[in-house]
């Protein structure tokens, strides 16, 4: 099938990635498919449904491992990332996790066989996957995961989410936090280079807005109680203090501690902000 089969253009999702050495970037709007086969979704399997992803594990994965724990849990766990720098999408889901995490549980749908489809809403098709996650030498998964726990449901997105719009684990790790909100949520979402008050962030969190906030190349230059700051990361921003100024920040690496940054600090560290519509 051609590039410019209108069938095949009409697949494709509407999301940008900074994936420039594949030549992913397209028009607003669209996105052109990973070179080196066909999207996830461009073509059915033999028993109707959308046909099985297939990518590779690198770069930090050396081979494959069954995931047999619980796609998902009563006790809801954080998605934290693992050794890969797709903190855009991590982040993102982390950001919708702490805020209306029924939006990420709804895009999955577990099937008999062992296979998830994802259901993202920027995409026309479902995306299938199995739960087959990149392992390291030593047998252990490197990718992102439950936080503290088995990859479930976040591997099987993040897996999702490499496969069709990046191509691969690799070429998952350029992006910003906008895009992977709009591809999880499939809305509008309001890029902001002007940094709001802790007010207005408060105010944001009441109308439950998922936020996530990305800092710049220097920002290793201001410190806070865990450290410096990571440089280009995103963060997930989960609420403020308008009498302090201070803002609440949650590292998807370590998404379990929250990072309370004052006023001076946010503004030194953090390059820009997004936030989506209410949620709820």
């Amino acid at each position: 099938m051609s590039a410019a089969d209108p069938q095949h253009i009409a697949r494709r999702p509407r999301v940008r990635t900074w994936r420039r050495t594949l030549r992913a970037l397209a028009r607003p709007g669209r996105a052109r498919d990973a070179l080196g086969g066909a999207p996830a979704d461009a073509t059915d399997g033999p028993d109707g449904r959308s046909r099985l992803a297939q990518i590779t594990p690198g770069p930090a994965g050396t081979g494959w491992k069954l995931d047999n724990g619980p796609l998902r849990s009563p006790r809801p766990l954080r998605p934290q990332q693992g050794q890969l720098g797709d903190c855009w999408v991590i982040a993102s889901m982390l950001a919708i996790h702490e805020t209306a995490p029924e939006r990420l549980e709804a895009l999955l749908s577990a099937a008999q066989d062992g296979t998830v489809e994802v259901r993202l809403p920027a995409v026309t098709a479902p995306i299938r996957v199995d739960r087959r996650m990149p392992i390291d030498d030593g047998g252990r998964f490197v990718y992102g995961r439950r936080e503290g726990a088995n990859p479930g449901w976040v591997g099987v997105l993040e897996k999702a989410v490499a496969a069709h719009v990046a191509g691969g684990y690799r070429f998952l790790q350029r992006g910003v936090a906008r895009f992977g909100l709009e591809l999880l949520l499939g809305m509008p979402v309001r890029t902001r280079l002007r940094l709001p008050s802790a007010r207005r962030i408060e105010i944001w969190r009441q109308e439950h807005r998922a936020i996530a906030a990305s800092t710049h190349p220097l920002s290793g230059r201001v410190m806070t109680e865990h450290g410096p700051l990571p440089r280009n990361h995103v963060f997930a921003v989960v609420g403020a203090d308008p009498r302090s100024g201070h803002v609440h920040l949650r590292n998807p690496v370590r998404p379990g501690r929250v990072l309370v940054v004052d006023t001076r600090s946010f503004r030194r560290g953090f390059l820009s902000i997004d936030v989506t519509p209410p949620l709820r």
